[in-house]
Formats: structure tokens, sequence, C-alpha cells
């Protein structure tokens, strides 16, 4: 697995980070995506959610994951200079209903590419 994170929303206290692969491409030969992060930062520490997709999620075995969450982790928190404390929940969830709802530019079913035009 070579890991490229996409920050796709920043707030003064969260963060939202797509996954993706650059070993694997999709059909327009692009990086595969393999899931998504959202990191929530307080005084006492960060939390968040992961999620990896199911098929990416059976590639990793338990123990390759768990360090996977704390050097991902530590990369996006310790330089921040939060707390070292962190809690965050896995999910690896399928795709075959996943949908993502919005009301963002009308011409890309990718909220991401909104967010992209928008920057």
């Amino acid at each position: 697995m070579n890991l490229k994170l996409k920050r796709l929303v920043r707030t003064h206290s969260s963060e939202q980070y797509a996954l993706f692969d650059l070993a694997q491409t999709d059909e327009q030969n692009q990086p595969l995506t393999i899931g998504k992060l959202d990191l929530h930062y307080t005084g006492e520490g960060t939390y968040g959610t992961l999620l990896l997709w199911e098929v990416e999620s059976q590639q990793i075995e338990v123990d390759r994951r768990r360090m996977f969450v704390q050097a991902l982790l530590s990369e996006l928190v310790l330089p921040m200079g939060l707390p070292n404390e962190f809690v965050v929940e896995f999910f690896a969830p399928s795709l075959d209903e996943y949908e993502v709802f919005h009301n963002l530019d009308e011409g890309t079913d990718n909220p991401a590419e909104a967010f992209e035009r928008a920057d």
C-alpha cells in the first residue's frame, strides 16, 4: 500500500481526509480511494472515525491495522502539538449501498471535486 491523504475539510477543531492507495487505480487510472478519516481535536486529545472500505480492510491483519492507525495519527496529530491521547472508532463498511448526498455543484457526482474548485 502506498497511502496518500487528501484533506477535504478543515475547521479550527476538525479535519476530514480521503485515503487513497497510489499503488491501485480505478477505471480512470486515478488512485483508488480506500476510505476516509474524520478527526476532532480537543484539549484532552483527538477523537475520530476511520472508515476503510470492506475490501481494503479484509487485506489488512488486525495487528497491521493497529500499526496503520497509530502511524496515521502520529503523522497528523503530533505535529499540531496536541495531547498524545486519541480515541478512533474503526469501521469497515461495504460500498454496496454507499451514497453521498449533497447540494453542491450539480455538475459533479463527487463533492470533493466541488471543494477542490472552491479552494
